[in-house]
Order: structure tokens, then C-alpha cells, then sequence
């Protein structure tokens, strides 16, 4: 198993950049790169896998999301550090962490 530099596996974090895809994802997390971080309208951040959301269900306007966040962002994520969508619904910002997705972390 290949670690980061926080040692751990698969981190939102240090995950290689990816190049912004230009249409919708598809309705598998496949098509998402590992380093993504999706947004839901409550503000509450979920990474690929997630299980409390269906992949076919990540479309705008409920959801934005980043395909290539800046290390450190989903550390970051507050009240105080949100987390503006980049595709999807732009007008989405993520200030939370799902806490499912964060133990995985």
C-alpha cells in the first residue's frame, strides 16, 4: 500500500493532481479522481466512495465539487476556511467534513 506524507493511504490531501473534466461525472466513482472533494448544498464535504451519497445523484444544482483541490483543503474545511465549488454548482461551499468520509482519512 503507497502512503503520503501525513502516512496515510488514499489522502485527500496529497493525491496527484488531475486535469478538470469537462463534462458531469459519470454514475461510478471510477470516473472521480481519489483527490476530489464533493460538495452538498448543506455545506458538507464527502469524497468519492462516499456512502451516504449515489454517484448518479452528484449533478448540479444540488452538488459542486473539485476535482483538483490544493493540498491541504479538506483539512481545511470550516466556517472560517470554506471550500468553494469549481464544477458542478458553483455556488456551492463546503465549511464541514462527513465524518464517514473523514475516518477514512
Amino acid at each position: 500500500m503507497d502512503y503520503c506524507r501525513h502516512e496515510l493511504s488514499n489522502c485527500a490531501d496529497c493525491a496527484p493532481p488531475v486535469r478538470p473534466r469537462r463534462a458531469v461525472p459519470g454514475a461510478e466513482w471510477d470516473g472521480w479522481p481519489p483527490s476530489a472533494i464533493i460538495v452538498h448544498e448543506s455545506g458538507k464535504a464527502h469524497l468519492p466512495g462516499c456512502t451516504h451519497i449515489v454517484p448518479a445523484d452528484v449533478e448540479p444544482p444540488v452538488y459542486g465539487w473539485v476535482l483538483d483541490p490544493v493540498p491541504g483543503a479538506w483539512r481545511r474545511l470550516s466556517d472560517s476556511s470554506p471550500l468553494r465549488a469549481t464544477g458542478g454548482n458553483t455556488k456551492r461551499a463546503a465549511v464541514s467534513r462527513c465524518q464517514t468520509c473523514d475516518a477514512t482519512q
